[in-house]
């Protein structure tokens, strides 16, 4: 998958891949295909489809108003948000001073270059953490895996926590959460 992202992100029509022949996967997996190397036709290798997703949403510590944006820790962010057609990126917070990737270390800079939208969103990695500022829910996520086990029980958490719901402040509420500059309990 890591090359696969790798090959959207460069723009690439397919990707070499090595490990996969006289794979399982290869009987399950059309996107994965096997041929010779053109540049040694005794070898066979594999190749896979790139990964270009319609629109990859990333959560950031900050952003600023052009979309240049700081998500937590040394990650692949970057090589996701070049795959992918659109980016959206949700912040915790939305400072006026343009960020730069000096402002980044140890976390990773996204540049409004490969970002379409910034949105406010203050605790949206919720049930999940957001580096040193919140850690997960544990209790939330179970609750929430839990409810993926059928398609009915999911349908059940989706109408309770997302398609009944009309705000943040009433997710917060209704799932117990404490968001970040949130003063009590609601």
């Amino acid at each position: 998958m890591y090359s696969m992202v790798q090959a959207g992100s460069l723009g690439l029509p397919f990707i070499a891949v090595r490990g996969l022949l006289d794979s399982d996967l290869l009987k399950f997996r059309p996107d994965l295909k096997v041929e010779i190397n053109p540049f040694n036709p005794e070898e066979e290798v594999v190749i896979a489809q790139p990964i270009r997703p319609e629109v990859a949403v990333f959560h950031a510590l900050q952003a600023d108003p052009w979309g240049n944006a700081l998500t937590f820790g040394p990650r692949d962010d970057l090589m996701l948000a070049r795959a992918a057609r659109r980016v959206i990126v949700t912040a915790e917070e939305i400072i006026p001073q343009e960020l730069t990737p000096r402002d980044a270390y140890p976390n990773t800079f996204l540049p409004a270059l490969d970002v379409d939208a910034v949105v406010l969103c203050p605790g949206g990695a919720h049930p999940g953490s957001c580096g040193t500022l919140y850690g997960v829910d544990k209790d939330h996520l179970q609750e929430y895996l839990v409810s993926a086990a059928t398609e009915e029980s999911f349908h059940d958490y989706l109408k309770k926590y997302i398609w009944s719901t009309n705000s943040e402040e009433e997710y917060f509420r209704k799932v117990g959460w404490l968001a970040p500059g949130q003063k009590e309990k609601l």
